[in-house]
């Protein structure tokens, strides 16, 4: 049953829809960013660039977790400082 409700429902409610008033189908307008577009997604969806997103992380579209926002400096920044830490540690440490 829980399998079920993630199915329909998607990560993170992206498969949810909210009714208009007259019944029909209509989209969120809160002026918040669209992070499931696909023009925002690249190399088969793993990879999210989008620079009119402030987030730094953001949820992954697929499975669990969160990835970087490549298109954010600052995410850029905070994934090469988490990659070349373990490598500058122990150079300071030794």
């Amino acid at each position: 049953m829980v399998i079920g409700i993630a199915v329909r429902t998607g990560q993170g409610g992206s498969r949810l829809r909210l009714p208009a008033k007259d019944g029909a189908v209509a989209e969120e307008s809160t002026g918040m960013v669209r992070r499931d577009d696909d023009q925002y997604w690249r190399l088969l969806g793993t990879v999210y660039v989008n620079r009119a997103d402030p987030a730094l992380l953001v949820q992954k579209r697929f499975g669990i977790g969160w990835t970087v926002n490549f298109g954010n400096p600052r995410g850029v920044v905070l994934l090469l400082g988490l990659i070349l830490a373990p490598l500058v540690v122990p150079l300071l440490v030794h």
